[in-house]
């Protein structure tokens, strides 16, 4: 009987952690310069705006994973660099004229 009752807490648990890995998006840092806190990443969906607010400091060509295809605070894990970092997600699914124009717009 405790055999069952742990399978089922087991599948359970899992279950309640697929969501979240569903709603986790790969990309690549493709342009942050030193003395902005914004940076532009590449998804499969298009470019994300995200500004920097703490934790590991990415670096172009870094591979990140979160959900950062939604507006708002979010953690990110940086993959390159084995580490969280805190963002806002300022905007998402951009092209890639459209997501310059506001990173230049947020780093003059």
């Amino acid at each position: 009987m405790k055999k069952a009752g742990l399978l089922c807490l087991f599948v359970v648990l899992v279950a309640l952690c697929v969501p979240s890995i569903a709603q986790a998006s790969k990309g690549s840092v493709v342009l942050y310069k030193s003395g902005c806190d914004y940076y532009i990443v590449e998804t499969n969906m298009g470019y994300v705006l995200l500004e920097w607010f703490g934790g590991s400091d990415p670096s172009e060509g870094d591979i990140l994973v979160g959900d950062y295809e939604s507006y708002g605070m979010k953690d990110i894990y940086n993959l390159s660099a084995d580490a969280e970092t805190k963002v806002w997600v300022e905007e998402f699914w951009l092209s890639k004229d459209r997501v310059l124009e506001e990173y230049f717009d947020q780093c003059r």
